[in-house]
């Protein structure tokens, strides 16, 4: 007997957990009416919404490169952002040696001031470094501050003879925002002495800061609670180095109070978000969720269409209940990274 041969190639859309869900809760899905499905889909996001209420999906940690502006102490996260896990305070070593573009004021990017600006004068340019042959540099990160608003597309490179370049991250199309920092962590990264951004998509780049960032060196940040936060004596207090983060979960965005504010613009706070699973699509869409998270989510899916489809006996609803809460504590007890833990109790009173 011959097998696939193949792991995680099924494709479950949307429309088939409304179908399952309508049998699941005793109905044929070709009963169901266009409402239905809408309203199925509905329950679906509600489903996918609550699962952050009762733990954390482990797939859905994403790792968030803020960097810093002076004086401002208020960053937000990211829409969807449930909770900041992890936040560190890293410092890079800058580069700037050879500076080099294709058009524009090279220095302006390299010179610590973030009121120039190195603006080119023609589309799809570059601005780079060049450490000088056979000096490579493993550059860890690369940091923008853009210098104008609008949509660009650019590749970041490397070298070894400047006439070959070869691309190791491709962002993607961005909407850059004057004056806001985009970081751009290379994992992994090479040792080359030749490195550039180079725009891809028409757009004519204006850069106030362009940071190539070797030796990167993270601080854990300590997190305060809303009552320390609030009680701090000088919330205006500047220094080089804000070691301290208060979690404000707000809507539409939940952002972080750093403590101390920050003095310098070219530090990054790196943190580690859980956040909201992505939304419901397309009925032929996926759902983002692993494999091993379908039975629940279906059986979630059929009690909540269970209670809302016409006709559907009591003792159904209450079955389908019993399996999504099964299903549920299987995939919720599976969802451990099985990695080593400790226990540091810190037992200290605490009032919202």
């Amino acid at each position: 007997m011959s097998t696939s041969g193949t792991v995680g190639n099924t494709v479950i859309s949307v429309q088939q957990l409304i179908d399952h869900g309508a049998r699941r809760a005793g109905k044929l899905a070709e009963e169901l009416t266009n409402e239905q499905i809408m309203s199925a889909k509905t329950s679906l996001y509600y489903v996918l919404s609550n699962m952050a209420n009762r733990g954390i999906q482990y797939w859905c940690i994403n790792k968030v490169v803020q960097g810093l502006y002076q004086e401002q102490y208020i960053y937000d996260m990211p829409v969807g952002t449930v909770d900041v896990l992890n936040a560190n305070y890293r410092t890079v070593t800058r580069v700037t040696t050879g500076m080099f573009a294709s058009s524009g004021n090279a220095a302006n990017a390299y010179d610590g001031n973030v009121d120039t600006i190195c603006q080119q004068t023609s589309p799809n340019g570059y601005i780079g470094i060049s450490n000088g042959t056979g000096n490579n540099i493993y550059v860890a990160t690369v940091g923008i501050l853009a210098g104008t608003s609008g949509s660009f597309n650019i590749d970041i490179q490397w070298s070894d003879d400047n006439i070959t370049w070869n691309t190791l991250y491709s962002p993607g199309a961005t909407t850059w925002v004057d004056g806001k920092w985009y970081y751009y962590d290379l994992e992994p990264s090479q040792s080359k002495s030749l490195w550039r951004i180079k725009e891809k998509g028409g757009g004519t780049l204006a850069v106030r800061e362009l940071v190539w960032g070797i030796a990167p060196t993270e601080i854990p940040m300590a997190r305060l609670n809303r009552d320390d936060y609030t009680n701090l004596p000088n919330k205006n207090f500047t220094a080089d180095q804000p070691l301290l983060f208060w979690f404000d979960r707000t809507i539409p965005q939940p952002s972080m109070y750093t403590w101390p504010v920050p003095s310098n613009p070219f530090k990054q706070i790196v943190a580690w978000c859980h956040r909201q699973i992505q939304d419901v699509g397309a009925l032929n869409g996926e759902i983002e969720i692993p494999q091993r998270w379908y039975l629940a989510v279906q059986n979630m899916l059929a009690h909540q269409m269970a209670m809302e489809l016409p006709g559907v006996d009591p003792g159904r609803i209450a079955y389908c209940e019993q399996q999504a809460d099964k299903f549920w504590n299987q995939a919720e007890q599976e969802e451990r990274d099985k990695s080593p833990i400790y226990f540091a109790p810190n037992i200290s009173p605490y009032t919202r």
